[in-house]
């Protein structure tokens, strides 16, 4: 981040203020004493990270509440402003509502931010610990700290920033959008809800089958590292021993693929189904007169925006279950190295 000012000079003067202020409200993460990497996932992200959580936590609830607002706005411009051809109305709402877009789009760029500060920030605890301690000798191949150091590291990272937050948000928005259907029309929101139950369900069945596959993964691409940097690639053997652990490793990606895309496949047209729903329930009772059109086109909008974090909320459950054996591997080559975390 950077300040400027109009005159020479005074930059520095300018930025101090600003700079101790960002810093003081979002926090990096630094160094901290040397300690074994804790043996749960959510307890290193809490050692490493406390503070920073709390600031993220703080500026998710400042999100999610304002993506009812959008909600009601539109079925106040139908219902309201377009049915009474009320143009100041119209004007007025259509204001509103690009001022709450601006405010949530603000919000959601310095939690983005932050977040990735948090990631980077964790990736080089991580990295500066296996690079600057652990010889070959302490019982950590070379195969694995390269691993650790190019890839590994930064998933952990990843997904310590967004371990709290991001599940906080998108199941605070679902949470909020769902009792503000259920509110205004209880049957249509029902009956949109349930296309949601199958979902979960899927995902639940695959991931453990994911989580499998993972496991193998990461070893395989470890021994493969570790393969390399001993033998070269002098002897055909060898070579070729290190060549079907490549093969082995584009079987077990292919399939983790094929497995994913087969769930996104099934969840895109449960979300077709849902919006479909909404249709024609909303329709047939908008015929009988037990509803207003304005509902109707606010519940489509919010489904959309539900099930959106729905997603994001089922991805966050398969990448918490992969990254809970990532961790686990990591942290068992941090033991063996010893040192801070």
């Amino acid at each position: 981040m950077s300040f400027t000012s109009a005159g020479p000079g005074h930059g520095k003067q300018a930025a101090s203020p600003l700079l101790r202020l960002y810093r003081w409200a979002l926090p990096s993460v630094r160094d901290w004493p040397a300690a074994p990497m804790s043996s749960s996932l959510y307890g290193y992200v809490l050692e490493v990270s406390r503070r920073q959580q709390v600031r993220l936590g703080l500026l998710t609830l400042t999100v999610f509440p304002l993506s009812l607002v959008p909600l009601e706005l539109q079925r106040r411009i139908v219902n309201y402003a377009v049915a009474h051809s009320a143009i100041e109305l119209l004007l007025a709402y259509g204001g509103l509502y690009l001022a709450v877009l601006l405010l949530q789009s603000g919000l959601k760029f310095l939690r983005d931010v932050y977040m990735h500060r948090i990631a980077e920030g964790v990736t080089r605890l991580l990295r500066r610990k296996f690079v600057q301690r652990g010889p070959l000798d302490a019982g950590v191949a070379e195969g694995t700290k390269q691993a650790i150091i190019s890839a590994e590291a930064e998933k952990v990272g990843g997904f310590v920033a967004e371990s709290i937050s991001l599940p906080m948000l998108q199941a605070g928005t679902v949470l909020s959008i769902a009792a503000y259907m259920l509110i205004i029309e209880p049957l249509v929101a029902l009956v949109a809800i349930a296309f949601l139950v199958p979902s979960v369900v899927a995902v639940g069945l695959v991931q453990p089958i994911l989580d499998r596959l993972s496991r193998s993964k990461i070893t395989v691409v470890r021994s493969l590292g570790e393969a390399v940097l001993r033998d070269g690639r002098r002897d055909t053997a060898k070579a070729a021993e290190s060549d079907a652990l490549v093969e082995r490793i584009h079987d077990l990606r292919l399939r983790f693929a094929n497995l994913k895309v087969a769930t996104k496949s099934f969840n895109q047209l449960i979300t077709g189904l849902g919006l479909l729903s909404i249709l024609l329930v909303g329709g047939w009772l908008a015929i009988q007169g037990r509803t207003e059109i304005g509902i109707i086109v606010a519940f489509m909008s919010g489904y959309e925006r539900m099930t959106s974090p729905v997603r994001d909320l089922l991805n966050f459950y398969r990448r918490l279950s992969v990254m809970r054996v990532q961790y686990k591997l990591v942290a068992d080559a941090s033991e063996r190295v010893g040192g801070r975390p």
